[in-house]
């Protein structure tokens, strides 16, 4: 009997293994259209990044063709900043909101980038 219950959690530990590992890989294809988005700015163009939580306090975060601008602080790599937003989030079901938080943005960046260029 105790013997079953460690196989189930080990059995649930490998699962949540392979979502942390699919949310990787998610988010790998997520900083690729990024930075593809962000390579069509201007350089006084920018996409604000509401709702997206980096750090405590909340700050404002503008995508630029540089890169992720936090007010009053430098100008953080699209790779660098999509990790520790999704490092931010604490646990698998959290992270899974983020990255659609990210997409939905994505879907609007996008849009605006491809609209502009047309």
């Amino acid at each position: 009997m105790i013997s079953d219950l460690f196989d189930s959690i080990n059995s649930l530990n490998l699962k949540i293994d392979e979502i942390e590992k699919e949310i990787q890989i998610q988010a790998e294809k997520i900083i690729t259209e990024y930075k593809k988005y962000s390579t069509r700015l201007r350089e006084n163009e920018t996409y604000f990044l509401s709702g997206i939580q980096y750090g405590v306090p909340l700050k404002s975060y503008l995508i630029t063709v540089k890169g992720v601008e936090v007010l009053g602080e430098e100008v953080i790599d699209i790779d660098e900043f999509i990790k520790e937003v999704i490092n931010f989030a604490n646990n698998p079901k959290r992270k899974i909101e983020v990255l659609k938080d990210l997409v939905t943005h994505l879907q609007k960046f996008q849009e605006i980038t491809t609209t502009k260029n047309e």
